[in-house]
């Protein structure tokens, strides 16, 4: 058993084995269900080699579902809210997010395609009701589920223990003043308490934070990425901050746009190209000495040549079931409610995204398509998508 998940991490990333095949070990619940999952993975491998190959159908292994478009917090700078696609006031929407059902039917087929992972972000997921049995019903599948952590649920807690097949992704920005600044007072202390308990009752769990001016310093300083893997938190995402307020293509064509109405100042709050440089070194650090797995957008993009968005790496569907190329790009040309994944993935708006490779071309930016606005709304127009959202 061991050796086939040695086999399918290394062909993943080689590193997965050096964090994962321990906590396996000390977590032997993870192995009860290790076979179907194995199985399930090398499936989808060989059918989106076959639709590529027979089809001409891209299939990304990663699908990002927006599961919800409400949310507990109002946080400063989100990213989900300045497009339109998640609100602390859900009543300002005039769509109806997708059922419990609806979702089901998108995951089988995204499932029967050759997607194996499902990132569940929001929103918050668990305002979303059964969440948890979503995932569960498709148990050779991997789901991360993104949280703020801070609507995890007693009865979460203790579904979360028997399920294998889902990790939780807590979002801290450092620390407890960095955190409250902007998700909200007392928010850093439910979202460690959360975090602290998922790593030492054994689920599988990590963090995920936004890297700003603020914080990338905090983050460099190893000692605290060390607590959270003392407390048995073994994944971390590292995404490097949009700066955007309201909606994308404005935030960049409109000067006035560079602060909302909270005075945040959006440019304010990137990386410089010295800044990037220096954390991206000591992202390559970490990932050759912590024992955790880390994820680094856009650093780990360079990998593969640009942003791995259009179905090359993965897509998204909101709320909504608007399929768009991935969260910061708020345009499409298929709603799953009235169209099939299949479809939305060969649609012109894919392709022509791929095509133009250039416009997924990583700049001195944290976001190739952000990067890209004005030659995005001219591919926006030439294949008829729409924008989604508010």
């Amino acid at each position: 058993m061991l050796e086939n998940l040695n086999r399918v991490f290394d062909f993943v990333n080689p590193k997965l084995s050096r964090v994962f095949i321990p906590f396996i070990l000390k977590n032997p619940k993870y192995l009860k269900n290790a076979n179907k999952l194995i199985r399930n993975f090398e499936r989808c491998e060989k059918k989106r080699e076959q639709l590529l190959r027979d089809d001409k159908i891209m299939v990304p292994p990663i699908l990002i579902l927006s599961i919800t478009n409400r949310c507990n917090l109002k946080c400063l700078g989100c990213f989900a809210s300045a497009v339109g696609i998640s609100s602390s006031d859900h009543l300002k929407f005039k769509q109806k997010p997708l059922s419990f059902e609806e979702w089901e039917h998108i995951i089988s087929e995204a499932r029967d395609l050759g997607v194996y992972t499902f990132l569940i972000a929001g929103g918050e997921p668990f305002v979303f009701e059964g969440v948890l049995d979503l995932c569960e019903k498709f148990d050779d599948c991997l789901f991360l589920i993104f949280t703020n952590g801070t609507t995890i649920q007693e009865k979460d807690f203790q579904q979360l223990k028997k399920m294998v097949n889902t990790g939780i992704m807590v979002s801290v920005e450092g620390s407890d003043r960095m955190t409250d600044q902007r998700r909200g007072l007392g928010v850093h202390e439910k979202a460690l308490k959360s975090a602290k308990r998922l790593g030492k009752s054994g689920i599988l769990s990590g963090i995920s934070v936004t890297i700003t001016h603020d914080n990338y310093r905090y983050w460099m300083d190893e000692a605290h990425l060390d607590e959270y893997i003392h407390d048995g938190l073994h994944v971390g995402f590292f995404t490097e901050y949009i700066p955007v307020a309201g909606n994308s293509l404005q935030a960049i064509q409109n000067e006035s746009a560079c602060c909302d109405d909270n005075g945040l100042n959006h440019s304010q709050k990137c990386l410089s190209k010295e800044e990037r440089l220096e954390f991206r070194n000591k992202i390559l650090y970490y990932k050759e000495n912590k024992q955790m797995f880390l994820i680094h957008s856009p650093g780990d993009e360079e990998l593969f040549g640009g942003c791995v968005s259009s179905g090359k790496g993965f897509a998204h569907i909101n709320a909504f079931g608007d399929l768009t190329p991935c969260p910061v790009a708020n345009i499409a040309t298929h709603n799953m409610r009235e169209s099939d994944l299949r479809s939305g993935l060969i649609s012109p708006l894919f392709i022509e995204l791929r095509r133009n490779g250039h416009i997924l071309e990583n700049t001195d930016g944290p976001c190739a398509l952000f990067e890209h606005q004005k030659e995005l709304e001219e591919l926006r127009k030439k294949v008829g998508a729409y924008r989604t959202g508010l």
